[in-house]
Formats: structure tokens, C-alpha cells, sequence
């Protein structure tokens, strides 16, 4: 049984001829010569590179569909009759309107939320630049914590650097921040987060001293892909402006044969590619020192859909380095851009898989190191799913809030 439909997928926007497919590869079952075509195999033959990500860039986000043979739909919530959580076991009092789903993370300075999640990261990417605003009235008067994604500062059209080449203004990052302060009512927070580039550019010194910020992410990884943030560029001015802020661009924008050829229509585009760190236990917590020194009241992290080697790194890291939060980013998606195949085919899948992790290496590490871990769900797409994930015990799945004795 192949779990994801070879050779033809909505988000390439390609699609086979016939209705009868071969399973492995994908063909139609009877391939025809002189085939208008649109599948893949027949679209890779003359614009292949129209397969490497989901189309058209700005305008979508994307996720896999391979439809894997467990999930959350397989788990029934249990109910029982003796005994109340939370509340006194009475008819009169132990009523659903007495529901309360508040909580916090944090370990000395608190954040209260009205419900227990957090949006995605929402960074550089035209579909999350042109809908930040949504997302943020809505997170602020939901009362949840809204992450502010990679790069924001770095693709800033406007952004102006100091002499050192440290961001002096960003006006797209006070944007954001302002509109979600301007509906915020006590509960979440909003939090910037940090990649290699945002580091060397100095966002977290400009979002913390100017702008007020309290809650910076650092970043390992996503779950969508297992290299850094990517956008699109069609400007060559704006290409080659992005490679003196010190991005990967490709193909190289300062090349006299690549200007030509985009001058010539041959490049249509460019990639602007953030880097991807490595990890090193003494190099992490002389990061959460330095940006604790800023003044950042917390400090949270977020890595990828990673194995249980740098599953059980993250978790031992962040509990010895007293983070407020990590973040464990399933595969495969929701992203305004990562290569196809690197999101269905890359990563721990599906979330009740990670699940069945965490639930391991967690249980190991508080037997072996004796931490008390409170840890939240999140990363759902139906209430059912939330509701679900609140009934799990222990209620592991994606965010971490940590309590440290």
C-alpha cells in the first residue's frame, strides 16, 4: 500500500490523464504516446523546476497528504462517571459551563492564556506577511501566544542597519508587533523568533531594547523541511540586496552569465535560503545567556521533526538551560514554501507518532534526571483533535511548558 499518490498532486497543481494509476510509480495504467499529459512525470520532462515547491509562491500554504494507517481519528475520548477532575464531583457544580481551559507556560515570568495553543510560526513568506494581521487580532482577543517566524526584520524592504550591520528599524516587525498589541488583553504573548541570519542581524537587540519584546524563539529546525527558511524572489535588485544582508541566493544574482539569462528571461526567479545551525550543548546555553542578558523575560525553542537522538537533546538541553517553552515541529507542513518532496518524504510522521516519542524519551529523562515536566498540546487542525489532546495523558504532543525543581 503506497501512502501518498505518486507522480500527480494537487499542490504542484499536476494530475494524471487516467483514473487508473499504477500504485509504486504513479503511471497511468495505460500510458499513451502523444499524452497532453499533466502529470509529473510528464511536466518534469520540460519544466521540471516548476516540481520543486508548491505553486504559486504568496499565495498558499502546503502540507502532504499521505494518509497514514494510524491517527488521532483511531482514539475514542473515554468518559467515566466516579470522581471529578479539577472541579467538586457534584451534579450542581461539576457542570460544562464550569469548564475552564486557562493555563500558562513560562517558569519565572508567566504568560496566562485562555487556551492552551499557539499559532504557527508566521515569518517571511508573502502568505504570512499579507495575512499577519488576521492571525494577530485574532490570537490577541482568542487570549493565546502568537510566534512571529524567521527573517521578518532580514526581507524587510524598509529595514535600515546601523554601521555595524545590526537593524537599526524594521518597519514590517513594529507592524506586526503593534498590531497585536493593539487588541491584547493580558492573556499570550507574542514571540519573535530567531534563526542564524536573525542572530548576526541583531533582531533579537532590536525587537527587545525598541520594540519591547519579551519572549524570543530560538530555532532549530521545522518539520516541514530539513533546511532553512526559503521565499521568492523575482527581482534581481531585491535578489541581490538580499545577498549583501548575508542570505544564500541562488542562483547567484552577482553572476554576470545569471544576470544575462534573467535579463534574457532564461531565470525567472531567485531563492533567497536561510542556514541551518548544528547543535552544540555549550554553544546553546551561552545563546539562552547571552539573550537572557538582553533583557528577554523568556526564552523558548523550536526544533524540527527530528529523530529521537536530537528529540531527547532539545528536551534535556532545554530543561538544564530553564526555557519557557519547546516546541517539537511535526512534519509534514503547513509552510508557504518547502521543496515537495522534502515535506512528504522527510521527518517523523504523523503527530501521534511524535506523540509515542516524546511519551518515551520524556518518561526516561524524568527517571534519569528527575524533571517535572507540564507539557501542552497543540499543532491541530480539528476541535475534535484539541479536545482529544487535552484527554491524553500525559498531554504531550508539540508544545512543552516546563517546571523545572
Amino acid at each position: 500500500m503506497n501512502l501518498h499518490r505518486p507522480n500527480a498532486n494537487e499542490a504542484l497543481q499536476t494530475k494524471n490523464r487516467s483514473r487508473s494509476v499504477a500504485p509504486q510509480s504513479g503511471i497511468c495504467s495505460r500510458c499513451v504516446d502523444g499524452c497532453k499529459g499533466n502529470c509529473d512525470l510528464f511536466k518534469s520532462t520540460f519544466r521540471g523546476r516548476e516540481l520543486l515547491y508548491p505553486s504559486p509562491f504568496g499565495s498558499i500554504t502546503a502540507g502532504t497528504d499521505k494518509d497514514y494507517p494510524v491517527d488521532y481519528s483511531h482514539l475514542n475520548i473515554m468518559g467515566y462517571a466516579i470522581g471529578a477532575e479539577g472541579i467538586e464531583a457534584h451534579p450542581d457544580h461539576a457542570i460544562f459551563p464550569e469548564v475552564t481551559t486557562d493555563t500558562w507556560y513560562g517558569t519565572t515570568e508567566k504568560v496566562k492564556m485562555k487556551i492552551p495553543m499557539f499559532t504557527g510560526a508566521l515569518g517571511s513568506t508573502e502568505i504570512a506577511r499579507a495575512n499577519w494581521e488576521h492571525f494577530a487580532v485574532g490570537a490577541a482577543i482568542t487570549g493565546i501566544s502568537l510566534v512571529c517566524g524567521e527573517n521578518v526584520c532580514g526581507i524587510d524592504p524598509k529595514l535600515e542597519l546601523d554601521k555595524n550591520g545590526m537593524v537599526k528599524k524594521a518597519p514590517d516587525m513594529e507592524r506586526r508587533v503593534e498590531q497585536y498589541r493593539r487588541y491584547h488583553e493580558g492573556y499570550g504573548d507574542i514571540m519573535v523568533q530567531m534563526n542564524i541570519e536573525d542572530t548576526r542581524l541583531g533582531v533579537a537587540e532590536y525587537v527587545i531594547d525598541k520594540l519591547g519584546v519579551e519572549t524570543i524563539e530560538l530555532k532549530w529546525g521545522q518539520g516541514a523541511k530539513c533546511i532553512g527558511g526559503e521565499i521568492k524572489v523575482d527581482n534581481i535588485e531585491r535578489a541581490q540586496e538580499l545577498q549583501k544582508r548575508g542570505y544564500l541566493v541562488t542562483p547567484d544574482p552577482s553572476s554576470k552569465s545569471n544576470q544575462k539569462a534573467f535579463k534574457d528571461g532564461a531565470i525567472r526567479e531567485f531563492e533567497r535560503h536561510s542556514r541551518v545551525g548544528f547543535l552544540d550543548q555549550e554553544d546553546f546555553m551561552r545563546e539562552v545567556d547571552r539573550v537572557r542578558k538582553l533583557g528577554a523575560k523568556r526564552i523558548t525553542l523550536k526544533t524540527g521533526a527530528y529523530p529521537m537522538r536530537e528529540l531527547a537533546m532539545a528536551i534535556r538541553w532545554s530543561s538544564d538551560a530553564k526555557i519557557s517553552l519547546l516546541t517539537i515541529d511535526g512534519a509534514p507542513g503547513g509552510t508557504g514554501m518547502s521543496p515537495w518532496r522534502m515535506m512528504s518524504e522527510w521527518g517523523v510522521l504523523p503527530y501521534i507518532f511524535i506523540l509515542w516519542r516524546m511519551t518515551c524519551v520524556s518518561g526516561l529523562l524524568k527517571r534519569v534526571h528527575g524533571y517535572r515536566i507540564l507539557l501542552l498540546p497543540a499543532a491541530f487542525h480539528q476541535k475534535i483533535i484539541f479536545l482529544k489532546l487535552l484527554h491524553l495523558e500525559p498531554l504531550i504532543v508539540r508544545r512543552y511548558v516546563w517546571d523545572v525543581p
